[in-house]
C-alpha cells in the first residue's frame, strides 16, 4: 500500500470533518494520482425548509372549541381547566381555520359524534373523525 502524498492529505483534512476516514482516504488517493482536482471548502448542509404541515404548522394552529361557540360567531379556545369541576361539556377542538370552512351541520354533527363516545379511557383522550364519511 503506498503512503499518500501531503497534497492529498491536506486536501481531505479540509474536506472531511473526520480524518483518517475511508471516504477521506479515497478522496486524498484520487488528488495524490490526479484523478481529483483539490480545492474547495467542504460544503455546508443546507437544511430546506419543507412547506406544509409538521409538528411546526400544527402548534402554531389556533385551536378553537366548535361544540361551545360564542354567541357573536367566534369560537372559545379549545380546552377546559378541569374536567370534574367545569361546567362545559366535553370540547372538539379543530384548527380556526377549519372550524370556519365547515358548515353548521357538519360542526353539530362533529361535536354530537365527539360527546357520544365514552371519554378519558385509559386517561387518554378518545379521537373522533371532524368529517363523516360518506
Amino acid at each position: 500500500m503506498a503512503k499518500l502524498c501531503p497534497k492529498g492529505k491536506a486536501a481531505a483534512k479540509r474536506k472531511f470533518d473526520v480524518y483518517p476516514s475511508a471516504y477521506a482516504n479515497m478522496y486524498a488517493s484520487a488528488v495524490c494520482s490526479g484523478k481529483v482536482k483539490p480545492g474547495g471548502k467542504k460544503k455546508k448542509k443546507t437544511i430546506k425548509k419543507k412547506n406544509g404541515g409538521g409538528l411546526r404548522k400544527w402548534v402554531g394552529e389556533k385551536w378553537v372549541d366548535i361544540g361551545a361557540p360564542k354567541k357573536n360567531g367566534k369560537y372559545q379556545p379549545c380546552g377546559r381547566k378541569s374536567t370534574t369541576k367545569s361546567k362545559r361539556k366535553y370540547p372538539k377542538c379543530v384548527p380556526l381555520a377549519k372550524a370556519q370552512r365547515m358548515s353548521k351541520s357538519q360542526k353539530t354533527s362533529a361535536v354530537k359524534r365527539k360527546r357520544a363516545k365514552k371519554q378519558g379511557v385509559g386517561g387518554k383522550p378518545t379521537m373522533v373523525k371532524t368529517f363523516k364519511k360518506k
